[in-house]
């Protein structure tokens, strides 16, 4: 009976191709959609998933309490908090501490490369689940000289494959030190977080950054013990800062390591949000896909049903029961789905490179993952019971004597439930439209916001271990081009400060005033000239005053901050400088993300400790200058020559926006074509239903316009009914995204009018072509067999 009813259903699909087709190509569509989005979900929630102990290992968090109590969090901790963990919480049982990735000059013999490397306690490659290829886990890190490479690095180094022993050089602080191999480890997967080259012990780079609690240069991660609370655990070393550090302004908190890379978003110490978000959001975006597609399949199938009301009735009054009907409706059902699924599969096949390429992933259809088949399994049956179920049931279930009759098209319930589905797949179309709308608007505005800096033809070099002790004479051999107008530098990249310290003290600073959070900038000489930072009050630096490599300037914010009427002149003070003056005031420019506010800032002249250098080209002369950099740098280091340019690196740093504007329009358009080609079949279906009736209006006078309306007002005010329904939806959820930017635009009711108007205009061109063709149709042809 099985394969009767499979024998059946691809007799229907060949005797009804057009019917079919549309089926096919729209839950094909959706199919396709839903699976490529699933695979990026699963990717996404598989970070730092490989773990041993991925349950029981947690970041340490600090956050710090400004004076309006609002909380500022990240993963930076200071050295002593590793040792007061361990010794106050005996929940805890290892604590192993790193540095943050780090590009050192690495050689041995000829061969000298640049080398991601990262500082670590000794308990590293026992904390965390990164094999070794040689080497003893447990001692690797016990010498502070040793270093432990990854099997690329070693390879690279020692061809022979005898790395164990051997001593590498690098390059700390401008100073060659030699360290021992005491161990390799395997590649690092994919899926890690944490990725680097090498690992030295965390002590190597203590001569670069101090002891103190404020200085917050290192990552801590814990291992608690097994069915610890996670809560209650955070709630124990909240106050250690405090109790034990004199830091009443700070608190930590934990996180487990597997969360890290979808929560970075933090209130108040409180993880609200980050990545989730775009797995939320593009997960809503599949599920709105594979509804519109299954929606479709429902909408046309019980309104072509009708076209198989005689077989129906024929087959009850020869006794086949509801159960059997039922059946093979459902059966078909299947069969569809099945064959979209292929098609699905054919298609994500032939997009995943491009997808790749967008989504900056490495994903890859494996037939041998058993992940793949679950996932793909999922949708597939999703599939199956949203688009199969009810249509078999209500065909299963026409009466014997109308369906003879063909009197069903009066089903007053059937038609109200297409209607249904008619609108509510235009609603989510008009809310994807929308938003799609919204995050353009809002990338474009983050791409022409006048930054508060020049940004035009910069480009910015890093500087090498080999070359930095070369720095002046590197300066001086660019300045000399004649495509290069100007020549500075600084330590940071100007994109993403990161960092902070609550260091500072000044003159008029009250002895009982509130721990203050500042940015640092250090810089050379005529950097804030080159990119156009305006002074507002005082002076810039200048090589004309000798005591500048001394002084301070601040920003607008940090003025505000400091609470001072007339700040230049007033000494200041940090990190263990001799202490300078603040000569000039710079108007607040934004130096980080426009999700943050423009924190207060403090720049400090020392052209000693910059490492990139900014250079900006004439006009017309961009590639001339870039070949000299090149030829300076080689002139000076064996190592790769490397460069950026700062505005594409600004707009780079909205990368993760640029890619969920890029994916939502995609998946936005495809949700529209699946929902034009349902109603593109139910405006078939009615102008066929229709089409004697149009005959007779011909006769008597209707003319084309008139006929037009006829039939298309039914769908237009479907579509009008959706759009009333999904503005006020769209613009709550776009709302809420929206303040995720610290600077934003304004969501305004042109936007969805815009939005609307397009899907207006979309579903009249789908429903166009065959109205028009029902309403130019010769009336003989269609009254012919009457």
């Amino acid at each position: 009976m099985l394969k009767n009813h499979f024998k059946i259903a691809f007799r229907n699909l060949l005797k009804r191709k057009g019917y079919a087709t549309i089926n096919i190509v729209g839950l094909s569509l959706g199919l396709w959609c839903t699976l490529m989005i699933g695979l990026w979900i699963a990717d996404e929630l598989d970070k730092d998933g490989f773990h041993t102990n991925g349950d029981r290992i947690c970041q340490v968090m600090s956050t710090f309490v400004s004076e309006d109590g609002i909380g500022d969090s990240w993963n930076g901790t200071g050295y002593p908090v590793g040792e007061a963990l361990l010794d106050n919480v005996p929940e805890i049982e290892k604590v192993v501490r790193t540095t943050g990735q780090r590009d050192v000059v690495t050689s041995f013999g000829e061969k000298t490369i640049n080398t991601k490397v990262i500082g670590a306690d000794g308990g590293f490659f026992e904390l965390f689940s990164f094999p070794l290829k040689e080497g003893d886990g447990k001692k690797c890190l016990n010498d502070l000289k040793s270093i432990v490479l990854s099997e690329e690095k070693a390879q690279l180094f020692f061809p022979d494959g005898n790395a164990l022993g051997k001593t590498i050089n690098l390059i700390l602080d401008e100073t060659e030190e030699p360290f021992l191999v005491t161990a390799v480890f395997e590649s690092l997967p994919d899926n890690s977080t944490l990725q680097f080259e090498a690992v030295v012990p965390l002590d190597t780079f203590l001569p670069m950054n101090n002891k103190s609690w404020g200085n917050t240069w290192l990552q801590t991660y814990i291992l608690n013990e097994k069915n610890a609370d996670l809560t209650e655990l955070s709630k124990k070393i909240n106050d250690i800062p405090n109790t034990i550090g004199g830091d009443a302004n700070r608190t930590l908190s934990l996180q487990l390591l597997k969360d890290r890379y979808l929560y970075s978003k933090f209130e108040n110490g409180t993880p609200i949000g980050g990545r989730i978000d775009n797995v939320i959001l593009f997960g809503i975006i599949a599920v709105f896909t594979l509804l519109i597609a299954c929606f479709n399949f429902v909408n046309l199938t019980t309104a072509w049903a009708i076209k198989r009301s005689k077989e129906v009735g024929i087959k009850k009054v020869l006794g086949a029961g509801k159960l059997s009907l039922l059946t093979q409706f459902f059966v078909e059902s299947i069969v569809l789905v099945f064959i979209s699924v292929l098609v699905a599969v054919v298609l994500s096949y032939i997009s995943m490179p491009f997808f790749n390429v967008i989504t900056e992933k490495s994903l890859a259809l494996d037939l041998t993952e058993p992940r793949f088949y679950g996932i793909l399994s999922t949708i597939a049956l999703a599939a199956i019971l949203l688009s199969g179920i009810y249509p078999a049931y209500s065909m299963a279930s026409f009466r014997s004597t109308n369906a003879l009759h063909e009197k069903l098209q009066g089903n007053g319930a059937e038609s109200a439930l297409r209607k249904g589905l008619v609108v509510f797949q235009f609603i989510l179309c008009m809310a994807l439209i929308s938003g799609t709308l919204v995050v353009y608007l809002q990338l474009d505005f983050i791409q022409n916001k006048n930054l508060g800096l020049n940004k035009e033809n910069i480009i910015f070099m890093p500087l090498d271990g080999q070359t930095i002790s070369q720095s002046k004479t590197i300066k001086d051999e660019l300045a000399n081009f004649a495509g290069i107008k100007n020549v500075s530098a600084a330590g940071t990249n100007f994109i993403d400060m990161g960092g902070s310290t609550q260091d500072p003290t000044w003159e008029g600073r009250p002895t009982n005033d509130a721990i203050k959070s500042f940015s640092i900038i250090t810089l050379d000489f005529e950097l804030l000239e080159m990119l156009n930072i305006q002074v507002v009050e005082g002076r810039s630096f200048s090589k004309t005053f000798a005591t500048d490599t001394l002084n301070y300037m601040i920003n607008e914010a940090a003025l505000k901050l400091m609470n001072l009427d007339d700040p230049i002149g007033k000494s200041m003070q940090f990190w263990g400088d001799e202490g300078g003056k603040i000569v000039g005031v710079v108007k607040d420019f934004h130096f980080n993300s426009l999700h943050n506010q423009i924190a207060p800032m403090i720049l400090r002249c020392r052209p000693n400790e910059t490492w990139l250098l900014y250079i900006k080209t004439t006009v017309g002369s961009t590639q001339d200058a870039i070949a000299h950099m090149q030829k300076t740098h080689e002139k000076f280091s064996d190592l790769p020559f490397s460069y950026h340019f700062l505005d594409q690196a600004i707009e780079n740093g909205y990368r993760e926006e640029q890619k969920i504007q890029q994916l939502s329009t995609i998946f936005t358009s495809l949700a529209i074509i699946i929902s034009c080609l349902g109603l593109f079949g139910l405006a078939m279906f009615t102008a066929n239903q229709r089409i004697k009736e149009i005959a007779v209006r011909k006769i008597l006078g209707a003319n084309i316009v008139g006929l037009f309306k006829l039939l298309s007002k039914d769908f237009i005010k479907l579509v009008g009914l959706a759009l009333l329904i999904a503005v006020p939806i769209s613009w709550y959820v776009m709302q809420h995204w929206i303040q995720n930017f610290a600077f934003h635009i304004t969501i305004q009711w042109w936007m969805f009018l815009s939005a609307g108007v397009l899907l207006l205009a979309i579903a009249l061109v789908t429903v166009s072509y065959q109205t028009l063709k029902v309403a130019t149709t010769n009336p003989s042809k269609s009254l012919r067999t009457e």
